[in-house]
């Protein structure tokens, strides 16, 4: 997905001067939260989608628990153990899942996709996580108790989508923009 003007996206796929309004007045609390859509359209797409359509999401994560295990004896950089578990909501049905990964959004990556692979939503064996990013939202709180932005970066091969979660918590962003990420993946299949 080429990056557009959060302004453009918006005049392209919001016809009625309505419900532009409603929907840039949505981006605005957004942005002033932290968030930027120039280079997250597909959180944009869904953002449009909720406001216009009453889109919801096809999961809900009911909770979720991410732990980190390591050592930095002897200069052991490499010695940790990331481990995330999740539980999601499928049209009433809760899936708990565990995985662990190189880091964080790795493990919550994993126990997502093997919630999800449980219930009766398409399939995820072509997405593919391909860039993730964070930064500090300017106009916070300074240092670690800064509000983040994260922005991930998704491909199901012809395809590719960005989307951003913004939060005081890296992980709960990042969580965040995973779930749009996976959520626009959902909607890309069900388009086709």
């Amino acid at each position: 997905m080429k990056p557009e003007s959060t302004t453009m996206l918006v005049n392209r796929l919001v016809s009625r001067t309505e419900d532009r309004e409603k929907v840039f007045q949505a981006v605005a609390e957004k942005e002033r939260f932290g968030y930027t859509f120039e280079n997250a359209n597909a959180s944009l797409e869904l953002l449009i989608a909720r406001i216009l359509n009453g889109k919801k999401l096809p999961f809900a994560v009911a909770s979720y628990h991410v732990s980190i295990r390591g050592s930095m004896e002897d200069g052991a950089r490499n010695g940790h153990v990331c481990e995330a578990s999740i539980k999601v909501r499928v049209s009433g049905a809760e899936f708990f899942e565990v995985s662990d990964g190189n880091g964080p959004v790795c493990a919550l990556d994993g126990a997502i996709r093997l919630a999800l692979s449980k219930s009766r939503l398409p399939c995820l064996d072509s997405i593919k996580l391909v860039g993730y990013s964070v930064g500090l939202v300017a106009g916070t709180a300074v240092g670690t108790d800064a509000k983040t932005y994260v922005q991930i970066t998704t491909s199901n091969g012809p395809v590719v989508w960005s989307t951003a979660g913004v939060s005081e918590n890296v992980i709960e962003a990042s969580l965040l923009a995973l779930v749009d990420s996976l959520e626009y993946a959902f909607m890309v299949q069900t388009k086709k």
